[in-house]
């Protein structure tokens, strides 16, 4: 159980970080083209991105869900300071979008290759809009922490309102009397009367 909430943690920061990741990317190119963004999206090779938009969808929904197991089971948290948090989501966005950027250059043909993928045409958009955008994620990955920690206590809570379950079946005090009889419990004084043969 202790794997499948490491699991569900670990989905739910992939999830936020795609969807960072994605906000990230198209926000630098509408910043720096402006109303032409589309244009130069697909002339420099980006079209693929609007097909990443269900795969989106699904991260986002894997995030909620990962969110309501982890709150369902009572899982442990870890809290730390949001400008901590801030600090790793921003980082973890820059190498994402430095890998997205290369890896765009050396194949799509009408890409800038090497540093000038990274940085041309408002390439250096990409380091504010990481920090706010890790500051989002940072907020957005302690709200649903949040929702699991209420999730959790009020699990805990209901749990103990509730009376303890019992195991077996209750038997009527007329019942017991009856099942305490020496017959009942195989310690007649004598046997019973012998079958007519």
């Amino acid at each position: 159980m202790r794997s499948a909430m490491h699991t569900a943690h670990r989905v739910r920061l992939a999830a936020i970080l795609a969807l960072g990741a994605f906000a990230l990317h198209q926000l630098r190119y509408l910043i720096a083209f402006g109303d032409s963004s589309s244009a130069a999206l697909a002339r420099q090779g980006h079209a693929y991105m609007a097909d990443a938009l269900p795969v989106l969808g699904v991260f986002a929904l894997s995030a909620l869900l990962a969110t309501l197991i982890r709150g369902r089971y009572g899982a442990g948290l870890r809290r730390m300071s949001l400008s901590r948090r801030a600090a790793i989501f921003t980082v973890a966005l820059l190498v994402i979008y430095a890998s997205q950027e290369s890896l765009e250059g050396m194949l799509a043909s009408g890409h800038p290759a090497g540093l000038a993928a990274i940085l041309a045409a408002g390439g250096w958009l990409a380091i504010p809009l990481a920090a706010a955008l890790g500051a989002v994620a940072a907020l957005l990955a302690g709200a649903l922490e949040g929702v699991e920690l209420a999730i959790s206590r009020r699990r805990a809570a209901r749990a103990l309102r509730r009376a303890p379950r019992v195991q077996g079946r209750a038997h009527a005090a007329r019942d017991a009397k009856r099942l305490l009889t020496p017959l009942a419990l195989g310690l007649a004084s004598r046997p019973p009367p012998p079958v007519p043969a």
